[in-house]
Order: structure tokens, then sequence, then C-alpha cells
């Protein structure tokens, strides 16, 4: 996901950002909380505590909302749920004995060889510290965790339409996925509602890596339990979980396909596309003259039928069932080609499994009142109806029914969201916290005074005010986590091709000492120069204040396919000066050159990076002018997508972890960023196929080689300055146990914490 053009600490001023609490992988914890471990896309909103900053026009940023006051946070009486029919209560199943064995999304090579013998994820967090003293307090809510945010992180509670973490949070709560992460390690898995993860090893993994075989787990109820009819009637194969199911919530997935959503994730290894416009774009390659034509006022589902015939549409539809396909007790995904991240997509919130005859159907709540509307029935005539769905339109915007740990109540958006855990929870246990309660707040004081009395368990704290809640970790009230990776990296990038149609950061659009020209960070040496006065030291101590580790190129440092010793630009104006005196065959140190940085009001990392550098480039040669200077952040964006911008500041946070996740956005022409850094034609040739090629590949050494290149590319082409990987801090009242840091989670996984 990206974090575009606004930087780190404009969000943290706009959103009020940094929570006590986080997700991140490995990270140093001082305090008093029992039990901790280190910890994605994804991804990153202001609503989620202490995720990094979003701005992707892909993730509804949530404003600020007014406190409820109408109850207690974690002390109200639990009512019915008032928007879906009342779960039903399953008997758990017998865990079994066997230790969870885990593989990597690039080479899966372990798994039970026996589909019966299933491990399932990490009952607890591994302890890393004694527990708190007993004079830390009495624990308030004993059975709630009790969370105050800034504002409501949900977007919406369909998986197939969330792309923001906030909603991903709520929803990895609720629904499970087909795999689950190993505990902390982002990049090894057990099983869930599959009973093996495939491998090699196990066969799962076939045809040269373009099948992979799930077998399904049986006896596992779905919240709501049984699905009724209008006449009252049970649906056969409703309440539990089945193969059709999975096939059934993937499908479903890929046919929606909303604008902006997650659907791409899946659709580019089962089907070659990254839409499913293209998809049939490339099935009648005739539609697409006229899609430019037609009226904005038409719904996605008219658009759709208008733009292809119906048997293009019926095509669609047949090659996404053809893609995900049941087998008995198993479901089979058939991808396009290899594809060495799949499993990784596949552990995503966004391929949660939901009750297929409880999506198709009307659900009433007691008193006969809609709560839910019915949704894709599964048919290949209908599928157009339910594409590219308005928020609000979605059958699932505000309703849950998974096989998670906690069951879904109610969301009061901007009030309150409210989760009980399922007694009957398949796994070997329940979750610890009976309730989870989400309120919110504005008002820092607020929020500050829940903690300190212990009304809440998790409040939002931004960067800025955290040392107001240091007296609390001394009074061993709160625990502090430090040093928290985040999944995420900033980074400077240079255009290479800039439009200069209306633009007013180039000055004259010349090189003549009051512009550049558009072709102004071809020049190589022009690059290198920029490189070489960059000052790492400087930018970590004013610009983000220590909190973040040296980004070394396109590859997140935790991340498979990292190269620990690839080169970094340090600030040596000595070599910056050979490069410029040598850029455009000399003219450029003649000349000297002038443009404009742009920023958002409030975006300091951006501004005082950029100072730093025109103080050492007019240190070099005075006729160097670089200027930092605010505008509208719908100016900045719209801008940047116009490639008008000479250097933009940006981030990316992971939406899985792996190296693809990493490469493409920023290196492959049709990624995020790369599509508009205007890069040589034959060194932009190069990079796609080393992306494919690495992505393909399923021998780790042999996709190591191939990312070593690249990263070796970023550097020597000096096709952006990294920056930082963005770490953080969190906090937490020190009677909350099992705090558990994973940059692959949307946030935390509530079934691990427990209070005492």
């Amino acid at each position: 996901m990206t974090f575009k053009r606004w930087g780190l600490f404009a969000l943290l001023v706009v959103f009020g950002l940094l929570t006590v609490g986080l997700t991140g992988c490995g990270g140093n914890k001082t305090g008093t909380s029992s039990n901790s471990s280190s910890n994605n896309n994804s991804n990153n909103d202001a609503n989620k505590p202490a995720t990094a900053p979003n701005t992707n026009a892909n993730t509804a940023q949530q404003n600020p909302t007014t406190p409820n006051t109408s109850s207690t946070p974690g002390t109200q009486t639990q009512n019915p749920p008032t928007s879906t029919t009342l779960p039903a209560t399953t008997t758990p199943t017998t865990p079994p004995t066997t230790p969870p064995v885990t593989t990597t999304p690039t080479t899966p090579t372990t798994s039970p060889q026996n589909p019966a013998s299933t491990p399932q994820p990490p009952a607890s967090s591994p302890p890393t510290s004694t527990p708190p003293p007993a004079s830390a307090a009495v624990v308030k809510n004993p059975d709630t965790l009790v969370l105050t945010l800034t504002a409501d992180p949900i977007e919406t509670l369909d998986p197939a339409y969330a792309y923001d973490s906030g909603s991903g949070w709520i929803i990895f709560n609720i629904y499970e996925t087909l795999i689950f992460w190993d505990g902390d390690k982002p990049d090894k898995f057990v099983p869930m509602l599959s009973t093996a993860v495939p491998s090699l090893d196990n066969g799962l993994i076939k045809d040269d890596g373009k099948t992979y075989v799930f077998p399904i787990r049986k006896g596992i109820k779905f919240h709501a339990g049984p699905v009724k009819d209008a006449q009252g009637n049970v649906i056969p194969g409703s309440g539990e979980l089945t193969p059709d199911d999975v096939a059934y919530s993937i499908q479903r997935l890929l046919l929606e396909d909303r604008s902006g959503g997650p659907s791409w994730l899946m659709m580019e290894p089962l089907l070659g596309s990254s839409s499913i416009m293209d998809f049939g774009y490339a099935l009648q390659p005739s539609a697409k003259a006229g899609a430019a034509k037609l009226s904005e006022k038409l719904s996605a589902a008219e658009r759709l039928r208008t733009i292809f015939s119906p048997e293009t549409l019926k095509s669609i539809c047949d090659q996404v069932k053809s893609a995900v396909t049941v087998d008995g007790d198993n479901v089979a995904f058939h991808l396009k080609e290899s594809f060495a991240p799949f499993l990784q997509v596949v552990v995503g919130y966004w391929a949660s499994i939901l009750d297929k005859e409880w999506v198709m159907t009307d659900i009433h709540n007691d008193a006969g009142a809609l709560v839910k509307k019915a949704g894709w029935d599964g048919n290949c005539a209908s599928w157009p109806d339910f594409y590219d769905p308005d928020q609000s339109a979605s059958s699932l915007y505000s309703i849950a029914n998974g096989t998670g740990p906690y069951k879904f109540v109610r969301w009061r958006p901007n009030e309150e969201i409210y989760l009980e855990r399922d007694e009957g929870y398949w796994r070997e246990r329940p979750a610890n916290l009976k309730y989870v309660s989400f309120k919110f707040s504005p008002e820092l004081s607020t929020r500050l005074l829940m903690l300190q009395n212990g009304d809440a368990d998790i409040v939002t704290i931004p960067l800025a005010s955290q040392d107001q809640v240091e007296p609390l970790v001394q009074r061993e009230l709160v625990s502090k986590y430090e040093n928290q990776p985040t999944g995420s990296a900033y980074f400077w990038i240079f255009n290479q091709k800039i439009s200069m149609t209306d633009n007013p950061y180039v000055g004259s659009g010349k090189l003549d000492g009051d512009g550049i020209p558009a072709d102004f960070f071809s020049d190589l040496d022009v690059r290198q120069g920029f490189g070489f006065v960059f000052d790492w030291q400087s930018y970590l101590q004013n610009a983000i204040h220590g909190e973040g580790t040296r980004f070394r190129g396109a590859i997140e440092s935790s991340v498979f396919g990292y190269n620990p010793e690839q080169p970094v630009f340090d600030i040596d104006l000595d070599k910056a000066k050979e490069h410029f005196q040598k850029a455009f065959g000399g003219q450029l140190w003649d000349k000297g050159f002038k443009f404009i940085v742009p920023y958002v009001q409030g975006g300091q990392a951006v501004k005082i990076t950029t100072q730093i550098m025109a103080k050492n480039l007019a240190s070099i040669n005075p006729k160097f002018q670089l200027i930092s200077q605010d505008f509208q952040s719908n100016t900045i964006s719209q801008d940047g997508d116009l490639g008008k911008i000479p250097m933009d500041y940006n981030g990316w946070g992971e939406d899985y972890h792996d190296p693809n996740n990493w490469v493409f956005p920023i290196l492959d022409s049709n990624g995020y960023y790369a599509r508009n850094m205007g890069m040589d034609p034959e060194l932009q040739s190069q990079l796609d196929d080393m992306i494919v090629k690495a992505r393909r590949e399923l021998d780790p050494e042999k996709r190591k080689e191939t990312y070593f290149e690249l990263q070796k590319i970023v550097y020597d082409k000096a096709l952006i300055i990294p920056l930082e990987e963005w770490h953080r801090r969190r906090y937490t009242r020190s009677w909350l146990h099992g705090y558990l840091n994973n940059t692959a989670f949307p946030d935390y996984y509530f079934w691990y914490f427990s209070k005492s």
C-alpha cells in the first residue's frame, strides 16, 4: 500500500497517529507485560494504532469522531446482535497434539505428511518478560479488551471490498483463511481452515508450481449457524464449512473486483491480469475502444454489460470458476504461471472464507427486519450485477459471519465496535477475553486519562505526545514496546521524464539556472549527485527523531531476498561534486538548476529532508537551488499521478511479506511508482523481465540471486534514494498480556490477549 506524497509526520499531525500498541517483527520492550513477541497491507490507517500512514487513494481515511459516552468501555451488558441473527454455539473439537508445522512462502517444504494430523497456530505468544508486579493495579474489565482510538477504523466488513488495514484488522479477528501465520513470523505458516500447508514435499504444490491443493478441515461451524430460507427451512450445507464455501469465497473476491480493492492480489496469479476489465479486454480486444465513450452515469454493472458481449461475460465467469475448483474434500487453485509468493496472498484477510449459503440469502432478525440482503448467487448469469459495488451496497458492508475466535456483535459507525468470543471456537481453546470493545475519542487528554485510570487497555497516542505516557511506564502501569518494525519504508523517487504542461515545480523548464528540463533526472550523474548529498544521520535525528532504520533499496530488511550488504548512498560532497561537474556534459555545473519539492503543510519529514539536501547542494555550488514549498494534498497527489513532480517523497507498506510486493510497485513498468519514473525503456524492460523471472522461480537460491541483482541495479543506476524503514513504539496497560508483533498482521490478533 502506498503512503504517497505526504510524508510520515504530515500524517501523524493530520490524523493523530501512533498508539499504545503495534505490529512489527522483533522489538525491544521495556515495562512490565509478561508476554510479548515481535511482529502489513496494506497497509496503514489513522484509525489503526501506530500503523504506517497511508494516503493511497485505495484506502479511505476516516475523520476524527465524537467519543461515545453512552456506556463505560468494556462494562456494558451484552446485548443480542443488532444486525445479524444470533450466532449458534458449537462444541469445540479436541485439539491435536502435533506441534505447529511451518513453511516459508518462497519454497514451502514442510507440512503434515498426513492431512489428518492438523497442527494449528500457537495458542499464545512466547513470553519475553516477567509478569507485572502485583502493585501495578487492580485489573479493570478483566474479561474485556478495551481500545479507545482517535477514529473508527472500519471502512467495510466485506473481505472482498476491504483494502485498508483498519477494516482488515476487524475482519481477520472474525473470519479465517486457509492458512495462518506462525506466531510472530511473517514468512512462515501453519494450517488454519486447511488441514495442511501446501508444499512441494507433501505433493500439494503440483504442475511445476501452477497448482496448489488445500484439504479442507471438517466440522467447523460458522458463527451464525444454519441458514433458513424464506419458508423457514434450513438450507443444506449452510452453517458448516465446506470446500464449496472456500471456492465460492475466492470466486466472489475475483468477480466483484471493486475499484481500488484487494482483488488484484489474487487475480494476478490466478488470471494473469490485474483487474476483471483487463481480463475482459484480453478476451474481447475490440471492447476497449468503446469503453471510454460511455457515460459516467452508468452503474458498474451497466458499464460491464455495455462494454462486453454476453459471451465474454460468461467466459470471464467460467474461467474464474475454473481457476478455483472443488475435488472432494479439497480445493485446488490453478495458477496462470508459477507464482512463488502465492501462499502470502492466500493468507491475507481478503481471502477470508465465507458461508456461501449465508451470503446468498436474505437474512432477517428475530423481529423480521432485513439485516442482510442476498449477495451473488454463484450463477454466471448474475455476476455482473455484483461487480464493483459501492461501499454500502455490498451485502456484507456492515455484517459479518465467520469461523474466527470472535463473533461480530455490532458496529455503530464512529461510536462503537463490539465483538464477543465464540465459546465453541474450534481450536484448542476459545479466546481468553470474552469481549472486545472499541470506543473513539479525538481528544488526547480523554484517551490518556482512560489509559491511566485503566478504563482502556490500548489507546491512540500521537508520536509528538508519547513523552506523556512515560510516567505511566515508570510507574509500571503501562508496558512499552520499542523499535517495532512496520513492514513499511520511505524513499525519494526521481522522475526521469517530467510532464512539463502547466508544471509549477520546474521553473523555466530549461537548463538555464532558473529551472530544469523534462529529462533532468535522466542523467545518471545528476541522480548520483543527489544521492551523495543526502545526509542519513541528519535525516534520522532531525526528520524522523530516531524512529527508523536504514532502508537499503527496493526490499525491506526482514523480507526474503534482502541483501544486507547492499550499498547505499552516504553523504560525500566531493563525490557529489564530481558527478554534478560531469552532468549534461558540464553544462549543469556552469548553469545551475532550480526546482521545487512539494510537501503537504505539516509534512516536516519532507520539508526537513529537502532543506538538508538544499543546504548541501548550495555548499557545493550556489547555483544549485532546491526549494521546499507546501501545496494542497490533492494538488500534490494529482500532479504526482500526472508525472509533474521532479523528485517525490514516497513510501510503501507491504500488502504481503514477499520481495515481489516490493520490487513490483517500485520497479515494474506497471508498478505504482515505476510507471511514473520515466526510466530508459531498455532498462525498464530488463527490470520487468527480472521481476517476472523472480516471482516464477520456486528455487529460493535462484530467486535470491535475481533479487540481489535487482537491488544492485537500484544503486548502480541511482533509481531512488532509500530513506528509512519505519519503526515505532507501542504501549499497553501492563496487565494486558500476549502482545505479539507480526508485520504481516493488519493489527492485533485478539485471540492471543489475556488480562491478569
